[in-house]
């Protein structure tokens, strides 16, 4: 099980986060996410103002491949004919802590 973090960012003239793209909606597209190699099996997902923030916790083969997955599911979402259409990515990576096995040290800071 791999965690990969994200953040995703609203269009700018979309002022805010919109219900259809509320933490609870996402959460449910991540968990249906065709991935090529990976499987998205628990995902967490809250709003934080600008946009959403979510760890993703995938199945795969590797760490690379989850992240490899996961970047191409997302792209869809938000590309032109995606639920997310006009949305960006400004994360979706490995979370280090977690890739490291140090999420109890990251919980103490």
């Amino acid at each position: 099980m791999y965690a990969i973090r994200l953040e995703l960012v609203p269009p700018p003239a979309a002022g805010g986060c919109p219900e259809a793209a509320g933490a609870g909606p996402v959460r449910a597209l991540l968990l249906r996410l065709p991935l090529d190699g990976a499987r998205v099996c628990h995902a967490r997902v809250r709003g934080d103002g600008g946009g959403l923030a979510a760890v993703c916790f995938l199945t795969a083969s590797s760490l690379l491949v989850a992240e490899r997955a996961l970047r191409a599911g997302v792209r869809a979402l938000v590309g032109p004919e995606g639920p997310l259409a006009g949305w960006s990515v400004a994360r979706c990576e490995a979370d280090p802590w977690f890739a490291l096995g140090r999420w109890q040290d990251r919980a103490r800071s």
